[in-house]
């Protein structure tokens, strides 16, 4: 079964519809004996998880959301969305691959790290400038 020339399902349609379509067009023959543990393995998701995902039994939470982005190289704002985790709207919002996103300070990133030891802060604070002092040092950015 091959379904690589078929149009994407529309948001409305179920998350297990989306995901038969996205695993064809990447390559998965899904009548292939073993292709839920090849896919598991792929993913690190468990196989009774792909199981009830194919067949429409339950919902990814948001790690399998990304743990398929990832697999599927493909963006997690529109699997998120097909899972129920966001509003379609949220995919207007979306900035477009070309755009920049807003840099993050050196302290949202030690808070979103969750260091809150000020040695720990201090680290990682030390191999950022040598990072960044080496990017300029060799003229990249």
């Amino acid at each position: 079964m091959t379904n690589g020339s078929q149009p994407e399902p529309p948001l409305t349609e179920p998350f297990g519809d989306w995901l038969r379509w996205a695993l064809t067009r990447h390559g998965y023959d899904l009548d292939e004996r073993g292709i839920q543990r090849k896919i598991a393995d792929d993913t690190g998701i468990p196989t009774a998880t792909v199981s009830r995902l194919l067949r429409d039994v339950s919902q990814p939470d948001v790690a399998t959301c990304y743990a398929l982005g990832r697999m599927l190289r493909v963006r997690v704002m529109p699997i998120l969305v097909r899972a129920g985790h966001l509003p379609p709207e949220a995919l207007d919002r979306e900035p477009h691959p070309t755009e920049r996103p807003t840099p993050t300070t050196e302290e949202q990133a030690l808070t979103v790290l969750g260091l809150t030891d000020p040695n720990d802060r201090a680290a990682v604070r030390a191999m950022i400038n040598a990072l960044t002092a080496k990017q300029r040092r060799e003229g990249t950015s």
